[in-house]
């Protein structure tokens, strides 16, 4: 008889609306600009690295099968994966196999992680820069030409 009871309680209890006060929103934020370029640069970077490591394997140990998959960018790296196994002279690498395999996923997750961020880069909301206010300077002078059906010249304008 309890049970029941206590079950109801427990319902009655997380379905009720909170009785907080309510929450302030404040509008999110978002970087400046000046971030867009840096990411990209960044993600290049990191997909260059993990592709140059990737091209620097298959250029240094072309008998191992997939090797040359991996002068491929960003799905080389998953086609040599598909491709791993013991090279002709060893047919038994032993635990060589299951390392390879996983520093070809870690190369292959490094290029793509660097492709999502320049496509972060590309595509993230960023704040706009805040309007400058007019200056408020006493004085403003600039030259102006000044043409005419007889002649051209130059005349000064300005703010005092």
């Amino acid at each position: 008889m309890k049970s029941p009871a206590l079950a109801l309680a427990a319902a009655l209890a997380l379905a009720a609306p909170s009785a907080g006060a309510e929450e302030q929103t404040t509008p999110p934020r978002y970087p400046p600009s000046s971030v867009r370029p840096k990411l990209i640069v960044g993600g290049v970077a990191v997909t260059a690295l993990a592709y140059g490591a990737g091209f620097l394997a298959a250029t240094s140990w072309p008998e191992v099968p997939g090797s040359s998959e991996l002068k491929i960018p960003i799905a080389g790296p998953w086609m040599a994966l598909a491709k791993n196994g013991c090279a002709p002279d060893e047919p038994d690498c032993g635990a060589k196999l299951y390392v390879r395999g996983a520093l070809t996923v870690v190369g292959g997750l490094a290029q793509l992680a660097g492709l999502a961020l320049v496509g972060e880069g590309i595509f993230m909301t960023t704040e706009a820069r805040p309007a400058q206010p007019p200056s408020t300077s006493a004085l403003t002078v600039l030259a102006a030409p000044v043409i005419t059906a007889t002649g051209m010249g130059v005349g000064v304008v300005g703010t005092f």
